[in-house]
């Protein structure tokens, strides 16, 4: 794990904090990659966080001048938050450091691969039920 994390660090260079898609910042831009206007209401359940904590992930966003945030025209109390063009740039370097990343699963061929993803499974549930429940859930990335 200490290895695939410098390997990520590595592939991502010297980005700046909203460099893993995967959290924070990141993950609020993948999503608006996805879908560039959307209500704050639904980015708030569709990222599983509380409304406190994404506003304050909007705030540094929208200083960093990538995103936009304005109240709906058909109803004044919904927050309607826009992807900028800069936004966007961003987002897109997300996905190509994302594709980068993906790139270290090259030297395997489709069998292999396939056979890794089935052994990765198996491990995972294996860990989940000694845990029990639904240890985990939603941590797969």
């Amino acid at each position: 794990m200490k290895l695939l994390r410098r390997y990520q660090f590595h592939v991502r260079g010297d980005q700046d904090h909203f460099g893993d898609p995967h959290r924070g910042q990141g993950r609020v831009l993948a999503l608006l990659k996805i879908k560039p206007e959307i209500t704050q209401k639904e980015l708030t359940y569709l990222l599983n966080m509380r409304n406190q904590s994404l506003g304050e992930l909007l705030t540094k966003l929208e200083r960093n001048g990538l995103i936009t945030r304005a109240p709906s025209e058909d109803d004044r109390r919904v927050m309607n938050v826009k992807l900028t063009e800069a936004g966007a740039k961003a987002a897109d370097q997300l996905e190509q450091q994302q594709q980068d990343e993906n790139k270290l699963f090259d030297c395997l061929n489709e069998e292999e691969q396939a056979k890794l993803s089935e052994y990765m499974n198996r491990l995972i549930n294996q860990m989940e039920q000694q845990l029990g429940g639904d240890a985990g859930s939603g941590d797969r990335e």
